[in-house]
């Protein structure tokens, strides 16, 4: 007996109709689809997805109910009238094909996971750029809005979007193109499986586990300098580390460089039971990740290899940990180009060097101490704010009596 999918997607498009001929066999209808998508009625897509409707349209056979809806939001929240003005204005001249989709949930699901607009808003501003990139759109070339309706037991998003430019080459041909409307079945299927783990634990637990190993393991940065192993690989970063360029983790210039970085992440690891302990917990909870998803996988029959998650969260662990490392080299050779003409004497330099090693990492770690306390400041203030909002919606709806 096959189960109902938690998350179902699905997503068309509307090619411009400029250029095509009154003979090609799908030209009435899309011109019919482009004055409603695109605005050119006064019943159009932004409307029905503001205010709902008792038709059939073409998206989905609704069951007739009164059509319920938050209100219309994009990447930065609610859209007042007139933002609402101004993508009608967008999507009424624009020469894009228009995408337009539905993001469905099973009805239990839904209620659970995406009931109400700042769960699905936070779905949508996470969980859909994702979505683009993997279908080589460039997010930050795309206008979208989005709705959450309740008009049948299921809970469902509907989403629009287009391109505001063409950035894509055509082979022997002059000029750019907007992106190619046709999506992958494969794009699809992972998004759904995306969603669904985002909205069942929206990486609270990853987040966190990352974040306590990647503490611990600044605070034990200073402490393995004791051990003359590590105290002579870490000089070897420092003489080795390109002095131009981009040189974080990640960049071209530090290809030649990763393996030694890694070799000290793991040294200082290994080095102290709290740190390995935690990295082992971490690992843990992305393979666990990784069974859940090659479950939705079975279900949905779809190859595991293309979404499963661990070696990426590994490499981004190793990347973040060998940052910590390269900012700490960073300020040490700085502080080491200020005394270098204080002394000749070499006994004298070496014990500089092992005491300013320490003490420099020490100010690079409290730095950046600084700067992760500020962000997560900033995010309290910000999840505080929805609650706010939240709560008067609950007031708004007679849930909640004052």
């Amino acid at each position: 007996m096959e189960t109902t999918p938690n998350v179902n997607f699905f997503i068309h498009s509307v090619p411009n109709v400029n250029g095509m001929g009154i003979n090609d066999k799908n030209y009435l209808e899309y011109v019919k689809l482009r004055k409603f998508y695109g605005c050119e009625q006064s019943y159009n897509i932004v409307q029905y997805v503001k205010d709902g409707s008792e038709k059939k349209i073409d998206i989905v056979d609704y069951s007739g109910k009164k059509e319920k809806s938050r209100g219309i939001f994009d990447k930065n929240g609610l859209c007042n009238d007139k933002k609402l003005i101004d993508i009608r204005q967008l999507f009424r001249t624009t020469k894009s094909p228009i995408w337009y989709g539905l993001i469905s949930f099973e009805e239990l699901f839904g209620k659970k996971y995406c009931g109400n607009y700042e769960q699905a808003y936070e779905l949508m501003k996470s969980a859909f750029p994702k979505f683009l990139k993997s279908t080589y759109f460039n997010p930050d070339n795309v206008v979208w809005f989005a709705g959450l309706h309740e008009n049948t037991d299921n809970m469902h998003i509907h989403f629009c979007f287009c391109e505001k430019k063409p950035t894509k080459f055509k082979q022997n041909q002059k000029g750019l193109f907007f992106s190619n409307p046709t999506v992958s079945s494969t794009a699809f299927e992972k998004a759904k499986i995306n969603i669904e783990m985002q909205l069942k634990e929206n990486n609270y637990f990853i987040g966190n586990a990352r974040k306590e190993l990647t503490t611990k393991f600044k605070e034990n940065l200073k402490h393995n300098l004791n051990k003359e192993k590590n105290y002579k690989l870490l000089q070897e970063l420092i003489k080795e580390l390109p002095t131009s360029g981009r040189t974080s983790y990640d960049s071209d210039v530090m290809v030649f460089l990763t393996h030694k970085i890694d070799y000290y992440v793991d040294q200082i690891i290994k080095n102290d039971p709290k740190t390995k302990a935690l990295f082992i917990t971490y690992l843990s909870i992305i393979n666990d990740k990784d069974t859940a998803i090659k479950e939705l996988c079975k279900k949905s029959k779809i190859d595991p290899n293309k979404v499963v998650v661990f070696k990426k969260y590994q490499k981004d662990l190793y990347r973040r940990l060998g940052n910590a490392v390269i900012n700490s080299i960073k300020h040490i050779r700085n502080e080491n180009a200020k005394i270098d003409f204080q002394t000749k004497n070499r006994l004298l330099r070496k014990r500089i060097d092992r005491k300013l090693l320490i003490n420099s990492i020490n100010e690079s770690l409290y730095l950046d101490e600084l700067v992760r306390n500020e962000a997560q400041n900033c995010f309290k203030d910000h999840m505080k704010k929805l609650e706010e909002l939240r709560i008067k919606v609950l007031i708004e709806q007679g849930v909640i009596e004052l």
